[in-house]
């Protein structure tokens, strides 16, 4: 299988989530994963993109959310960028599971989900996490 790659760019907006929600659900379900696996990597990009908005863009609903997604024979790759406040990933930490309020979940329900997940900060203009997940999980 030669490698895929989709490209999608939406505004920062809370609204644009349902849309990338339901590209990353419809090309997780064609590529073969169970509908079970296809709904947590569909949480894990939602959950990305949220924190991008709250942390990053402070909720600035103009600014830019560019998501790659790399088709591979045996993993699937999701890059989100954006050009917002940098992070520091040492702070970047899901707060204690156990600790039952709303929110600060969002870094752990990733891990959780993937396989990977990277964050890059290295650039002065952009931020990256970087999603994988191996596609033998779901045969």
């Amino acid at each position: 299988m030669v490698s895929e790659n989709i490209q999608l760019s939406v505004l920062s907006h809370p609204k644009y989530l349902q849309l990338v929600r339901g590209v990353i659900k419809k090309i997780t379900d064609i590529i073969g994963f169970s509908e079970n696996d296809s709904d947590h990597i569909t949480l894990a990009v939602d959950e990305a993109c949220s924190n991008i908005i709250k942390y990053s863009y402070m909720n600035d609903p103009g600014k830019r959310i560019d998501i790659s997604i790399k088709i591979h024979e045996k993993k699937l790759e999701i890059h989100i960028t954006d050009y917002g406040k940098q992070g520091d990933i040492k702070q970047m930490k899901s707060r204690d599971i156990n600790d039952i309020r709303p929110g600060g979940l969002g870094i752990y329900i990733m891990n959780k989900i993937m396989d990977s997940v990277e964050y890059d900060s290295s650039s002065p203009i952009k931020n990256q996490i970087r999603l994988v997940i191996r596609r033998e999980k779901s045969e």
